[in-house]
This record gives C-alpha cells, structure tokens and sequence, in this order.
C-alpha cells in the first residue's frame, strides 16, 4: 500500500470516527442512530488492522477521541 493510499484511508477513517463521535454525543452511544454509525465503521476499522494504521495516526489524522 503506498504512502498516499495509507494517508488517504487514515483521513477517510478519521473523518468518520468523527461523525460517529458526534452522533453518540447527540443521540447517546446506545442509541439506535449511533449503533447504524458503528455497523458502517466497522469494515473501515477492519482495514485500518489490516494496513497496521494505529490509534496515533488516526489522531495525526484529526480523530478526536472522547475522553474517558
């Protein structure tokens, strides 16, 4: 996988771990709308394992993880 194609899947995944955070601020983390967000982001996540991009480059990406 080349460099662009790496930096392109981490943007992609950390735009979407965005929207995903948002909804489960707006609608609760069990809500029904969340749960949907979650099933879309699952194969994105996949990938993310399989190419090895970790949490950090998910935040180098702009993922903006909730605090615990």
């Amino acid at each position: 996988m080349g460099e662009g194609r790496f930096e392109r899947h981490a943007a992609r995944n950390a735009t979407a771990l965005n929207d995903l955070f948002a909804t489960q601020r707006r609608y609760g983390v069990g809500s029904p709308e969340a749960l949907a967000g979650g099933s879309v982001l699952q194969p994105l996540i996949d990938r993310c394992r399989h190419f090895g991009i970790t949490t950090a480059d998910l935040r180098r990406h702009g993922a903006q993880f909730p605090e615990s």
